[in-house]
């Protein structure tokens, strides 16, 4: 872990939030550290070392206890499930080793909405999901931006881009539309349980202009 660990700002919220679009139009001309960056950091890293972090999550028994509770408690036995589980175990230990700044749109918390998604879990209990969160962020100065979306606003984000990265941009149009109304309560029930868990946590409209998402970010930041 780093002596100086880093200042998290984390986006989340559902596909078609508009997460990416926010960190492009915030972070060019900055230094700060996005999860593209990150993840490239990542693979730069030596298998040795890459081994030694994945030893470390291991080894770190409240977290692992907690995420093993969760998985029971939760039924979260899907193998897609628990094996994304096992990857933010390793992922949290990465990003206390990290300095400075990160703007993250795929950081713990859009981890976990994925590993509740594929297990098709959508609206968790957030006390029993509250210790691993706490867990998770534990030495971080952690700060979360919830991206407030409708599901219509976020069906026709979704329709109308090209390049999306979320599972929903391959689903038919009445697919996508069922998924979104299937998965509305989930990021809200994990916003509820980061704030049990005692984090910080600010909420953006997503349907603002990106101008007015970006001024909001800078002034509850400064960055």
């Amino acid at each position: 872990m780093s002596d100086n660990p880093p200042l998290v700002i984390e986006l989340f919220g559902q596909p078609g939030a508009g997460k990416s679009t926010l960190v492009r139009a915030t972070a060019p001309g900055s230094d700060l550290q996005t999860t593209a960056q990150l993840g490239a950091a990542w693979r730069r890293q030596a298998g040795f070392d890459k081994g030694m972090m994945a030893g470390r999550a291991l080894l770190d028994g409240p977290c692992l206890s907690h995420a093993i509770t969760l998985a029971r408690r939760a039924r979260l036995f899907r193998t897609d499930s628990l094996s994304r589980l096992l990857r933010l175990l390793i992922k949290s230990h990465w990003v206390r080793s990290q300095t400075g700044t990160l703007l993250l749109e795929e950081g713990h918390l859009q981890e976990l909405w994925s590993i509740f998604y594929s297990a098709g879990r959508t609206e968790p209990e957030p006390h029993q999901l509250a210790p691993l969160i706490a867990c998770l962020y534990r030495g971080l100065d952690a700060h979360i931006i919830f991206l407030d979306v409708d599901a219509d606003l976020a069906f026709d984000r979704i329709r109308g881009r090209t390049h999306g990265k979320s599972r929903f941009d391959r689903l038919a149009e009445p697919d996508l539309r069922r998924r979104l109304a299937a998965t509305a309560q989930l990021p809200h029930r994990i916003v509820g349980a980061a704030k049990l868990a005692g984090l910080g946590v600010s909420a953006i409209d997503a349907a603002m202009p990106i101008e007015a998402m970006v001024a909001r970010l800078l002034d509850l930041h400064r960055l």
